[in-house]
């Protein structure tokens, strides 16, 4: 198997118990996407295990709901878990490479001489996932995948390349398009997007909630 994707089924099953951890998020992520109608559909990119979408309140604001991810299995459990499993309105769509260049970047390495076709492929690879989804659906979401796309050029050319930048960016274009393009014209777009963690920043996890909005201020400064 691809080692990107064994990465990401990886990360999926340490996170798979982690219902309880996500409450807040979960509170969070669920309001933002309860703005539908009977008759709207759904999308949400990057659904993994689940453990930030309320289901069974989603299912109440949307006639229908698909989740998209490249790990099926996290799909699979994290929608079992929530007692949703046989649900006629909840689909689920595995195995989509939500970049359209895992497989490519798979030999990247910090010595890889990146073209300006590499480049551009960043951009509208994703493009290619549009196929294999009944889109375009009244409501989008991407949630935290952004950060997980960018993890990928992390872990493969590294933060010391020469393009590190230049490929960050086309990835985030890439993914900001496939965002738009699965949106029904006047329908609802949403990122939701990892913009600071404990890793680079360790006091952040004794923060208050209530605090949270003036650091990040300051962080950004």
């Amino acid at each position: 198997m691809n080692s990107l994707i064994q990465r990401q089924i990886a990360f999926n099953l340490s996170s798979s118990n982690a219902w309880d951890a996500f409450a807040d998020h979960r509170s969070q992520v669920t309001s933002l996407l309860k703005h539908g109608s009977d008759l709207s559909r759904l999308c949400i990119l990057g659904a993994g295990n689940c453990n930030d979408l309320d289901l069974m309140t989603l299912i109440q604001f949307h006639q229908d709901i698909h989740l998209v991810d490249i790990d099926m299995d996290a799909l699979a459990q994290g929608v079992a878990k929530q007692n949703l499993a046989d649900h006629a309105h909840i689909h689920l769509h595995g195995g989509i490479d939500l970049t359209g260049m895992i497989e490519q970047m798979s030999y990247w390495s910090p010595n890889s001489a990146l073209t300006e076709t590499d480049i551009v492929a960043c951009i509208d690879a994703s493009a290619h996932c549009l196929a294999p989804l009944p889109g375009p659906f009244e409501v989008v979401a991407s949630t935290c995948l952004l950060s997980q796309l960018i993890k990928i050029v992390v872990d493969t050319i590294g933060e010391n390349h020469p393009q590190f930048v230049e490929v960050i960016q086309a990835i985030r274009l890439g993914h900001l398009r496939l965002l738009m393009q699965l949106i029904v014209l006047g329908g609802l777009g949403v990122l939701i997007t990892d913009v600071v963690s404990s890793d680079s920043y360790p006091p952040l996890a004794s923060v208050p909630a209530q605090d949270l909005s003036q650091v990040l201020v300051q962080l950004v400064r």
